[in-house]
C-alpha cells in the first residue's frame, strides 16, 4: 500500500499469516534530490524499495481527500448498473477541470425504499492520478488500484474501534501538511473534506481547530444535524496537543484513537509511527475489499485486463510443458535404447505443437484487440463530446454506452424538430457515424417538448 508525497513516498506492508492480514511494516522515506536540484521520482522509489527489500508485488494507491472532489448526491435508482451510468453523466457536472481531463469513481451510501440512492461521487484530474501511477509504473511496480482517502479512513475505523457506537462520528486524521475529515453515521461515509497546508510541512494546531468546526458547522448546514462525538488520530504529538486545546473550544465529546490501535501486525513488525499518520494506509491494507472507489484512469484497467489474460495464457502454457517434461522425466529412466529415445522426443513435441499454437494464436488475438482498443476512443472522450457539442435546451436524463459499440442517449428537447437537429449535430462529431432516433414523441400538457432516445454507433476518430 502506497502514498506519494511532494517529495516522499508511505508505505505500508501487508503479509497474510495463517490467513490473516497483518502489518509488517510501516515507513516513509524523503526522496533525494541529485546534484542538479532534480528529483526522479521513480528511481528514488525503485531504490526505496530495494533498500527495505519488499518484493515488487502489485502495489494500491491511496489519495488523500484534497486531490478530489466529492459530492454526494440522490439519484433515481438502486440498481448498479444504472447508477455506474448516471454517474458517469453527473462526475462532470462537478468539476473545474476540462471535460476529458477527469477520472471518476463512486460508492453506493444508500439504497432507499422510495427507489433512490444515495451516492457518493469522487472525481479527480486524470494527469494527477496518472503521474502518481506512472511513478509508480517506471519504478517496476504494478498499479493494482487507486484510492480515495476518505473511505480508507472510514476503513481504519471500522477495524480500530472497539463496538459500533451510536450517533454521528466526526473522524479527524491528522498528517504532516494535509488532515482529512470524515462525518460517519451507521458506518457509513455522510461527509467529507480534505485540507492542505501549502506553507509548512506540520498544520499548526490552530488551523485544525479551526478546521474542524468549519466541518462541523458545514454538516450541519447541509443535513441540520449535529456531531455527537469527535475522534482524533494520526500523527502522535499533534494529535495529543488537539485534544487538549479543542476541549477548550468545542462542547462535544473528544476521543483520541492510536492509528496502530485494533491492527494486526507481525511480533517483528517495522514501524515508524512517529513523523506520519498511516490511518488511510492501515485501513487500505486490511480492509481493502470493503474499498469500493477506484480512480485508477480507463487506459491503465484496459492494460491491466489484457495483461491479466496474457498472464493466464502463459501460465497455462508453462504447466502444460511442465507436466510433459515431468512425464518425460519418468520415462527417460526406463529408455536405453538411443532409437527409443529420439523416438519419444519426437513424440513429446508433437504433443506440445498443438498447444504451442493454440498460445500463439491467442497472443495474436491479444494484440489485435488491443489495437482495436488504440483506435477506438474511450467513454470518456464519447462523454466529453456529446457535452462539447450538445446545444442548450436539449436535457440528457440517461447515456448508456456499450463498450466500443453504440452510446445511447436519452433526453428532452424542447420540439421535435430540435430533436432531428441535434441527431444531425451528432452525425458531424468526430466519434459518431449512422447516428439515428429510436423514437422522439412529443409531450402532452403544459410541459410540452419532446422525449427521445437517440443510438450513436461508434467508430474511429474522423
Amino acid at each position: 500500500m502506497v502514498e506519494l508525497g511532494e517529495n516522499f513516498i508511505k508505505v505500508a506492508e501487508v503479509v497474510l499469516s495463517k490467513g490473516k492480514r497483518e502489518i509488517a511494516r510501516l515507513v516513509k522515506r524523503p526522496f533525494r534530490a541529485s546534484e542538479a536540484g532534480e528529483t526522479d521520482e521513480a528511481l528514488e522509489v525503485r531504490n526505496i524499495f530495494e533498500s527495505l527489500n519488499i518484493p515488487h508485488h502489485p502495489v494500491r494507491l491511496n489519495i488523500p481527500r484534497h486531490l478530489v472532489t466529492v459530492r454526494f448526491i440522490k439519484l433515481p435508482s438502486t440498481s448498479e448498473d444504472e447508477i455506474r451510468k448516471m454517474t458517469r453523466i453527473e462526475s462532470l457536472k462537478h468539476v473545474p477541470y476540462s471535460d476529458e481531463n477527469v477520472v471518476s469513481g463512486y460508492k453506493i451510501i444508500e439504497r432507499m425504499p422510495d427507489g433512490y440512492s444515495n451516492v457518493l461521487i469522487a472525481v479527480a484530474q486524470a494527469d494527477t492520478i496518472q503521474r502518481e501511477a506512472d511513478i509508480l509504473k517506471k519504478a517496476g511496480l504494478f498499479v493494482e488500484s487507486v484510492s480515495l482517502g476518505s473511505e480508507t479512513l472510514l476503513l481504519w475505523y471500522l477495524a480500530a474501534r472497539e463496538a459500533e457506537e451510536a450517533g454521528t462520528i466526526l473522524l479527524v486524521n491528522i498528517d504532516a501538511g494535509h488532515i482529512d475529515i470524515d462525518v460517519v453515521a451507521g458506518n457509513k461515509l455522510i461527509f467529507t473534506r480534505g485540507v492542505l497546508s501549502s506553507l509548512v510541512e506540520t498544520i499548526p494546531v490552530e488551523r485544525i481547530i479551526e478546521e474542524i468546526n468549519v466541518s462541523i458547522a458545514a454538516y450541519r448546514k447541509e443535513s441540520g444535524k449535529l456531531i455527537d462525538k469527535v475522534v482524533l488520530s494520526g500523527m502522535p504529538a499533534s494529535v495529543d496537543e488537539l485534544k487538549t486545546l479543542l476541549a477548550a473550544k468545542v462542547k462535544i465529546p473528544i476521543d483520541v484513537i492510536d492509528q496502530m490501535k485494533g491492527i494486526a501486525r507481525r511480533q517483528d513488525a517495522h514501524l515508524e509511527l512517529a513523523e506520519a499518520s498511516f490511518v488511510e494506509l492501515l485501513g487500505l491494507a486490511l480492509r481493502y475489499d470493503g474499498a469500493d472507489i477506484n480512480l485508477l484512469p480507463e487506459t491503465a484497467q484496459e492494460e491491466q485486463r489484457l495483461e491479466l489474460v496474457k498472464k493466464n495464457i502463459m501460465t497455462g502454457l508453462i504447466v502444460s510443458v511442465l507436466i510433459i517434461v515431468i512425464g518425460f522425466g519418468a520415462i527417460l529412466k526406463k529408455l536405453h535404447d538411443k532409437r527409443a529415445y529420439i523416438s519419444y522426443i519426437d513424440s513429446a513435441l508433437s504433443k506440445i505443437e498443438p498447444q504451442v499454437k493454440t498460445a500463439k494464436a491467442m497472443a495474436r488475438e491479444i494484440d489485435l484487440v488491443a489495437s482495436k482498443i488504440a483506435e477506438r476512443p474511450l467513454a470518456i472522450d464519447l462523454v466529453s463530446e456529446v457535452f462539447k457539442i450538445t446545444p442548450s435546451g436539449i436535457t440528457l436524463t440517461m447515456m448508456e454506452y456499450e463498450s466500443y459499440k453504440t452510446l445511447t442517449l436519452r433526453g428532452t428537447a424542447p420540439n421535435l424538430s430540435d430533436v432531428f437537429k441535434y441527431v444531425t449535430i451528432l452525425g458531424k462529431a468526430q466519434y459518431f457515424k449512422n447516428v439515428k432516433v429510436k423514437y422522439a414523441n412529443k409531450r402532452t400538457g403544459q410541459a410540452g417538448g419532446a422525449d427521445f432516445e437517440i443510438i450513436c454507433p461508434v467508430s474511429k476518430a474522423k
